[in-house]
């Protein structure tokens, strides 16, 4: 009897009550697995699998003898690996019986051959439970106090922005910091205009779909509404064969809004080259060879920023320069004559423009901005104190 219950103790059986389901405030891109303890475990693995034709693979494996429940992630790139609309599982207790785990191999197909093999010897042993299937679903509502104070965030920056449009709308006037970089814009284009130079425009070098280059087209509209005002070119730079072409309608639309649309010149918005330094080649060769007066750089920039704005410090022009590349904000600086630095890019469009829908996303978002250092300098104090509300506060769940 003795050697009976050795035996039971050091061979376990299937775990039993294995359940599959979509935890609550998820995503849809986890399930928790659970079952019940088998006594005689050492540790436990957790088996997936696509569908009863597919291979098995390992998901967990040596766990605990205590554990009783895993949370899966079922594709951590639900744009390219959308998850499956089922899956199956299985828990395997594992004892002095199981196979052991698969050694590492440095031929990467030998060590994938080897998990799935592995996988395939964990699933038909006798300590492995039935399949059971789960089917990944995403919560409705999603109750954590970080993921309700978005929500009431975005609700309050919507409100603000409506409140801010209706006030522009009314006539009343609505504050914007001056900063003296955009003030200088209308300036440089006068001395272009008084010189007979162009207005050299570069609006980075950076895909259409970043934020840098979309601020800096909306910026390039109201720069050549105001070129065409005073009656002088603009030459804008291109890297990027489709920013080249949007450009070249925002340029024409500036024009028609400013009433000369005779005045357009398409021949001035040009795509240079998709290579950096060729680009870079191009853009200076511009600039000695046409003089421009007034060179604006507003966009994305790398190792360029420092090239173009020497290149421009040479021909003497006035510069304003405006990125959010941290690591090309130095060279700007010590380059250009003037320097939006970072977020003030964002804000050039509607300070210029004055449209708005602009300027109420621009004090909205400033409201935002006030609020959270509020908030970070109250975390602060708190969390010195021994107080981690805040920390859950702002802990949004995935």
């Amino acid at each position: 009897m003795m050697l009976l219950a050795l035996l039971a103790a050091a061979f376990a059986a299937a775990p039993s009550g294995v359940t599959v389901a979509a935890p609550p405030d998820n995503g849809g891109l986890n399930l928790t697995v659970t079952w019940k303890p088998v006594e005689g475990a050492v540790a436990y693995a957790v088996l997936r699998a696509e569908s009863e034709a597919s291979d098995w693979s390992v998901v967990a494996d040596r766990l605990p003898p205590d554990k009783t429940a895993i949370s899966d992630q079922v594709s951590t790139d639900p744009w390219n690996d959308p998850p499956k609309d089922r899956y199956l599982y299985k828990v395997v207790a594992l004892d002095a019986s199981s196979p052991a785990p698969p050694a590492l191999e440095t031929d990467a197909a030998k060590s994938d051959a080897g998990r799935t093999a592995y996988a395939a010897a964990l699933a038909s042993s006798p300590n492995a439970s039935a399949a059971v299937e789960g089917r990944p679903e995403a919560s409705l509502f999603i109750t954590t106090p970080g993921h309700g104070l978005l929500l009431a965030m975005i609700a309050s920056v919507g409100a603000m922005t409506f409140f801010f449009a209706a006030q522009v709308r009314q006539g009343k006037p609505i504050f914007i910091r001056r900063i003296p970089g955009i003030d200088a814009i209308e300036e440089g284009i006068g001395r272009a205009t008084e010189m007979g130079r162009p207005v050299l425009y570069v609006p980075g070098i950076d895909e259409l779909q970043d934020i840098q280059t979309i601020a800096s087209m909306l910026i390039l509209g109201q720069v050549a509404k105001k070129v065409a005002e005073y009656q002088t070119d603009i030459i804008v730079s291109c890297t990027i064969p489709i920013v080249r072409e949007v450009a070249d309608e925002v340029v024409k639309a500036g024009f028609y809004q400013a009433g000369f649309p005779e005045a357009y010149n398409p021949a001035n918005t040009r795509f240079i080259s998709s290579e950096q330094f060729a680009f870079c080649a191009g853009t200076n060769g511009i600039i000695l060879r046409e003089k421009p007066s007034t060179n604006l750089f507003l966009g994305r920039f790398f190792a360029e920023a420092l090239i173009l704005a020497e290149t421009g410090f040479v021909n003497r022009s006035i510069q304003i320069a405006g990125t959010a590349e941290a690591t090309q904000l130095p060279f700007f600086v010590a380059a250009c004559d003037y320097t939006l630095m970072g977020e003030e890019l964002f804000a050039v469009s509607a300070y210029l423009s004055q449209d708005p829908r602009l300027v109420s996303s621009l004090k909205a978002s400033d409201y935002v901005k006030v609020f959270l250092v509020a908030m970070i300098v109250l975390g602060t104090i708190a969390a010195t104190a021994g107080n981690d509300f805040f920390v859950r506060l702002f802990t949004i769940a995935t």
